[in-house]
């Protein structure tokens, strides 16, 4: 799938996506569950009686709607949890662990940069800190030798 530029460069702009598609996919849902109850021949009835027992019950009632507002919240919610977790956390991971196996010496393995936003940005930087890393370490080998 060819994502946008803007989407590629920034994973504020990921974030933003994916939190409108979850947000649209509730409004989706919403919309075809509201429709079915309107569009069927017992709903005032149905209503009439929602409305009283909202006026007879009014916490329980409003612990339903909370409920059910937590429910619908949950798509987007969980859509970008994974959306951080696979574009920020595993990637800072990966990092973390490359740089870890450069403070062990092991400076030979290219750390790859596959990405234009701010994670590309941050490889960049290590990739080059990593080169830069074994110049000096190969320019102080041969100066001893």
């Amino acid at each position: 799938m060819n994502t946008p530029a803007f989407v590629r460069k920034s994973i504020i702009n990921k974030i933003l996506v994916i939190t409108v598609s979850g947000a649209v996919v509730v409004s989706i849902l919403a919309f075809g569950i509201f429709y079915f109850i309107f569009a069927s021949e017992g709903t005032y009835h149905f209503l009439e009686s929602i409305l009283n027992y909202a006026k007879t019950h009014p916490l329980t009632f409003a612990v339903f709607l909370g409920f059910l507002t937590f429910q619908a919240s949950l798509i987007p919610i969980v859509m970008t949890y994974f959306l951080l977790k696979k574009e920020i956390i595993d990637p800072l991971n990966s990092i973390a662990d490359r740089m870890e196996k450069i403070s062990m010496g092991e400076i030979d393995e290219e750390i790859p940069v596959e990405r234009e936003d701010e994670i590309g940005h941050l490889q960049e930087s290590f990739e080059r800190m990593r080169m830069s890393l074994k110049v000096i370490i190969e320019k102080l080998e041969s100066d001893q030798l």
